[in-house]
């Protein structure tokens, strides 16, 4: 990661400084517990939460000016229902247009409903829905797709790795000397995916009227 990189994301951290941005690496079922990462002041604090309700809880504790769900959020247009049994899966299918212009970039992520992915797209879109009810800015994101925008090491090749690269975007915590989770990871690259929102500086991908999913988007940087 350049130098001139660094510098651009201390900045865009700098400038939102006092805003609270939540990260949520959302899992598909309450039984398994979900990567939650609050970011405020260039500190991030991460914990592991089970339920919609303690997640809910704690977000709204913050008071977040935005949170970014790691989880599809809507579905694919005509389609009414996240399960096999919906009469328009055969017309309408199982993608939205943002994972096809994703792959159309190398960046690989699951279909929204595919069989494994269909109680997290279900939980996502009612997640999302109950924060908007409270007032709250949600956005979709995907993390993979931000470390690669970034220059991050995905999870998969290592975390520790993942772990250095993201304290080299000047973010500190608890993160950087205990033992957490990739899910909490996860959450971590959610919120700073929030933080480009918040500022600007990211990529709508797919149709809005669908449902997009944000990625940051690196502008140049002058020294």
């Amino acid at each position: 990661m350049s130098t001139n990189l660094n510098k651009l994301l201390l900045t865009r951290t700098q400038d939102v400084a006092e805003q609270v941005v939540i990260g949520i690496d959302l899992t598909g079922s309450e039984r398994k517990a979900s990567g939650w990462a609050s970011l405020k002041n260039n500190t991030v604090y991460t914990k592991r939460i089970k339920t919609d309700q303690e997640i809910i809880a704690f977000t709204v504790e913050r008071n977040p000016t935005i949170i970014s769900i790691d989880a599809p959020l809507t579905l694919p247009k005509g389609r009414t229902s996240v399960f096999d049994d919906d009469p328009g899966r055969q017309q309408f299918g199982i993608n939205r247009l943002c994972e096809r212009l994703l792959l159309k970039r190398g960046i690989r992520s699951y279909p929204p409903l595919i069989k494994s992915m269909q109680q997290l797209t279900l939980r996502g879109k009612t997640l999302a829905f109950q924060f908007r009810q409270l007032g709250f800015e949600v956005i979709e994101t995907f993390p993979g797709g931000c470390q690669d925008i970034l220059g991050l090491t995905r999870k998969q090749k290592g975390l520790p790795a993942l772990i250095n690269g993201i304290s080299f975007l000047g973010l500190k915590g608890d993160f950087l000397s205990k033992k957490i989770s990739h899910d909490e990871v996860d959450a971590i690259t959610a919120a700073i995916a929030g933080l480009f929102f918040i500022y600007g500086q990211y990529e709508a991908i797919g149709d809005p009227d669908e449902g997009t999913i944000i990625l940051p988007k690196l502008i140049d940087f002058q020294t």
